[in-house]
């Protein structure tokens, strides 16, 4: 019954596209031809998350911009010829999927079509310009990040900000934001783009900047997919260091954790990076030391004396050391730096990483968690912005939905500056007074084995709870969330977010085909009708 229902929807997209009014699509073989619809594959339905399954009638995996804008514009031109009273027809929703790494569904479309961004050119065409016009890499929006830093690298270059993840796609991170350690002195990669080719909802390819065409560029850049498919990217470079001072510093109380944090993202003339993470348990403090190549001798009772559970929490920071004569030495740039922190002492850990390895250091706790059969389960993760004088709260939160003794995996905890984030960009971030806000990311794998389905459900019901009463408490903002209704959304945008949110999509999809998967607009059917 399902391999029925599946052809016979998968032959209402054919029969849609060929009675579309676009020229350019007169028979099968155009359809099968350039466009290059196939059967869904099993991936098409999943994501990272794996807590949501909804599978496409077809899939394309695209050879050209110029095929996405030929499947677009057929899908959202009006049926019939001049003269002809138009016809009424089903809408097929389009979602743009690059390394599956949603957490939600959100590169899904149930009854529609996955474009695989993966198979359109991956090229990094790298621009070491000295002219003072700064150099620059054009690469393809299917493309890895880890493939673009590895190109950039060649030329002695890298970009400015990263995911701390490197195996996701340039043109999925661009339509969220993308964060790690370097946001606070770069802004997010959202902040850290020339230019970019999209297709529009409307199948019109367009090369846009800040100044040219910058409605489209500033709509996609953290616009959830809802505006356009981003198939290219020129992404500024800076000069990449050849190795990178890496420290941890170890804290038990989180106000001491938190002041230390801020005060170095006080100091971007010194510090590269500042990330930071909850140490909950044994088991999160072996974890989080995979990648870090050093000894950390840090032994800590995890037992208050109330006979409670007691946290910890690890300051992370970087300094890239460019081994210049005519710059300071990294070591001595450390050693300036934790003079001012309030760690518990001894208990800082130092040690010198290439360049490479310091920005894939996920990939290292990737192939650890994949050793034990921890990668490809669900992960009912949790990403909040929260201003700062929410933090404590926030914490208090979390920590009331958390069984220290068997949580699995990190608790990201760090500051970002508000004004590094251009509010021209669809993306949303808090109201702080200071400027400064912090990520918490709860970032849980589940064993099938000890939390099945019901368990499952069970986290994301507890971090609904939490996001909702942090929004409303303490002004927080999700990121990376599919929203459980509209209203929601509204409240996210907020009301002139919203406005010009709604307008974007008014101008760029007025058909609704574009990411349905976030769940935020309803695909539109084509009934209009002369009267």
């Amino acid at each position: 019954m399902e391999l029925i229902k599946a052809l016979y929807m998968y032959a209402a997209v054919v029969a849609l596209l060929l009675c579309s009014s676009v020229n350019f699509i007169q028979s099968p073989s155009d359809v099968f031809g350039p466009v290059a619809l196939v059967d869904p594959t099993p991936s098409a339905a999943r994501d990272f998350g794996a807590v949501v399954t909804e599978a496409p009638v077809a899939i394309m995996r695209p050879g050209s911009a110029a095929d996405v804008a030929r499947l677009l514009a057929a899908l959202s031109s009006a049926p019939g010829s001049p003269g002809r009273r138009p016809r009424a027809r089903a809408a097929v929703s389009v979602a743009a999927r690059g390394a599956g790494h949603s957490l939600h569904g959100q590169a899904q479309a149930r009854g529609g079509i996955v474009v695989e961004t993966r198979a359109l050119p991956r090229a990094v065409e790298v621009s070491s310009r000295r002219d003072g016009g700064g150099a620059y890499a054009d690469v393809g929006g299917g493309a890895l990040w880890v493939e673009v830093l590895e190109e950039c690298l060649r030329a002695g270059l890298a970009p400015r900000s990263w995911t701390d993840y490197l195996y996701l796609t340039v043109g999925g991170t661009l339509s969220n934001g993308g964060i790690s350690g370097q946001a606070f002195k770069h802004g997010p990669q959202i902040s850290n783009v020339l230019q970019l080719e999209v297709v529009t909802g409307t199948g019109e390819v367009v090369t846009c900047s800040p100044t040219q065409s910058p409605e489209l560029f500033f709509a996609v850049l953290g616009g959830l997919g809802q505006f356009g498919i981003i198939t290219r990217a020129r992404i500024p470079l800076q000069v990449a260091p050849p190795k990178v001072r890496w420290v941890r510093a170890f804290y038990d109380s989180f106000e001491t954790f938190t002041g230390d944090q801020e005060l170095l993202v006080s100091m971007p003339e010194l510090v590269d990076y500042v990330e930071g993470f909850m140490v909950l348990n044994e088991h999160s403090l072996r974890s989080s030391s995979v990648a870090f190549p050093a000894e950390v001798n840090f032994a800590p009772d995890f037992v208050s004396d109330d006979g409670g559970g007691k946290v910890y929490y690890c300051v992370e920071f970087a300094v890239h050391d460019l081994q210049r004569q005519d710059s300071a030495s990294a070591d001595h740039l450390v050693e300036l730096v934790l003079r001012k922190l309030s760690y518990l002492r001894p208990h800082a850990y130092s040690v010198e990483v290439a360049y490479f390895d310091f920005l894939n250091r996920v990939r290292m706790e990737e192939e650890s968690l994949r050793s034990r059969g921890l990668w490809d389960v669900p992960h009912p993760w949790l990403n909040v912005f929260v201003p700062s004088h929410g933090v404590a709260g926030f914490k208090d939160l979390l920590m009331g939905t958390v069984t220290q003794g068997e949580f699995e995996g990190p608790v990201l905890v760090y500051p970002l500056l508000t004004d590094r984030w251009d509010g021209n960009t669809s993306a949303v971030v808090p109201a702080s007074p200071d400027g400064v806000m912090y990520v918490f990311s709860v970032l849980r794998s589940t064993d099938p084995a000890r939390c099945g389905a019901a368990c499952v459900e069970g986290i994301l019901e507890e971090h609904r709870r939490v996001a909702d009463e942090a929004c409303r408490r303490l002004g927080a903002k999700q990121y990376l969330a599919r929203q459980p209704s509209r209203a929601h959304w509204r409240d996210h945008f907020g009301g002139s977010g919203w406005d010009r949110f709604v307008a974007r999509k008014a101008r760029f999809d007025p058909m609704h085909i574009l990411g349905p998967g976030q769940g935020i607009f309803l695909p539109r059917a084509d009934s209009a009708a002369a009267s």
